[in-house]
């Protein structure tokens, strides 16, 4: 599920403002290239493993890595985990991490919001 309706979208930080931020927000950054760069939150719902993921891309001439590579972020996704390397992008926020998940979306946008 693509969250399209969030501010989250078109945000542009710095990575090092961004990395610390998101972790203090609970998120890992799992998957990267020098280009590209995902965070993602765990949630378990009956037995099921979910992602939020806050997808990105270094916008200016930086590297990832380097404290001032630009990183844009893009739309939220919301994903199924499949054992044992698969990802349901179109999978349904289970309506017991519904609060939740909104909750997440709010403080991202916060704590990264000028």
């Amino acid at each position: 599920m693509i969250f399209t309706d969030t501010k989250i979208q078109g945000i542009k930080k710095e990575f090092r403002p961004l990395e610390k931020t998101m972790k203090n927000l609970g998120f890992d950054r799992w998957s990267w290239d020098f280009q590209k760069v995902v965070y993602d939150k765990l949630y378990t719902s009956e037995g099921v493993n979910y992602y939020l993921r806050i997808p990105g891309r270094v916008v200016n001439e930086k590297q990832l890595e380097h404290p001032k590579a630009l990183v844009q972020l893009d739309a939220p996704i919301f994903a199924r985990h499949f054992f044992p390397h698969g990802l349901d992008n179109e999978a349904q926020v289970p309506e017991d991490l519904e609060q939740e998940i909104q909750q997440t979306l709010i403080e991202i946008q916060d704590a990264l919001s000028d």
